[in-house]
């Protein structure tokens, strides 16, 4: 059985190294292809544009480990945001490891210090990425009515059918459901949730907030490189938002690398050249890289 387990390790990390590097590979190639054009464009560094950018990255990062604190304070283990703030992103470190469980290990062992649970560690994480996933996947189809090129009732076909899905999925019942599965596979006793659909559904609000939020950050972003007229915030969001779940839901890739760079520069292919779109997908991996770093620092002096 370890034997078994072990090779699945290793498969799965060597179709990790595999995915990253074609798609790494696709894009430098494009640069490569195209690089007259990339010299030639237009790019313009502004300062003040990526200070903003920087800062309203850091921001909804806190706004981040804040919508963790509320879902474990809901559970009935509050924990002050100064020790939220501190166990969330030291453990958030570990999403740059490959295989997805140890940013997920780190904040249940942190947690463990501070009096919570596994149980109520191992709900609030579930909890956290399930509401992250289906809000993301939800501003992704606000943004396609907006969409380049795209017809307006296909945009709107694909926000009348992703929103109701969403609405079903955060159902107090299959909530619990889904909470449990994730509690009986690794080892947890289930938890009687008791939330209201009501409450549920504000929680989906200000989910949807944050990843409004990190669209303003990434208009700056881009506007630190490129001066030329951007998609609106909502485009933006849902841009940034289902390149995360793509990441995320890679499954054998850490932090999403590589698939959520492919993500970014394809959708970002309908604004912009391909060459520009690459360059903003790999500011973007480095922009996200140094904000978590700097969570962390911040975390770390806590």
């Amino acid at each position: 059985m370890r034997l078994v387990q072990g090779k699945k390790a290793v498969l799965s990390r060597v179709a990790g190294v595999a995915i990253v590097l074609v798609i790494f590979g696709f894009l430098f190639r494009s640069l490569y292809l195209e690089w007259e054009q990339v010299v030639a464009y237009g790019w313009d560094l502004d300062w003040a544009a990526l200070t903003l950018a920087f800062a309203l990255m850091l921001s909804a990062s806190a706004l981040y480990a804040y919508l963790w604190k509320v879902i474990l304070d809901r559970l009935g283990t509050p924990l002050s945001y100064r020790k939220s703030y501190r166990i969330f992103f030291i453990s958030q470190l570990g999403r740059y490891i490959p295989g997805k469980v140890w940013s997920i290990l780190g904040l249940v062992y942190l947690s463990q210090k501070e009096g919570v649970s596994k149980i109520i560690s191992g709900a609030s994480v579930t909890l956290q990425l399930l509401l992250q996933i289906v809000s993301g996947v939800i501003v992704f189809a606000m943004a396609l009515p907006f969409w380049k090129g795209l017809e307006s009732s296909v945009g709107l076909l694909a926000l009348i059918v992703c929103v109701p899905v969403g609405l079903v999925l955060l159902h107090p019942a299959l909530v619990t459901r889904g909470v449990n599965l994730a509690l009986r596979l690794t080892d947890q006793a289930e938890m009687e949730l008791s939330w209201s659909y009501g409450y549920l559904l504000g929680q989906l609000a200000l989910w949807v907030g944050f990843w409004l939020w990190n669209g303003v950050a990434y208009h700056f972003l881009i506007r630190s490189l490129d001066s030329s007229p951007l998609p609106n915030v909502v485009v933006l969001a849902g841009v940034f938002s289902i390149a995360w779940v793509a990441g995320f839901l890679s499954l054998v890739t850490p932090s999403g690398l590589g698939i959520m760079e492919g993500a970014l520069a394809f959708l970002l292919s309908f604004y912009f050249p391909m060459h520009v779109a690459t360059i903003i997908a790999l500011w973007t991996r480095v922009a996200r890289t140094a904000t978590d770093l700097a969570c962390a620092a911040i975390a770390w002096r806590l």
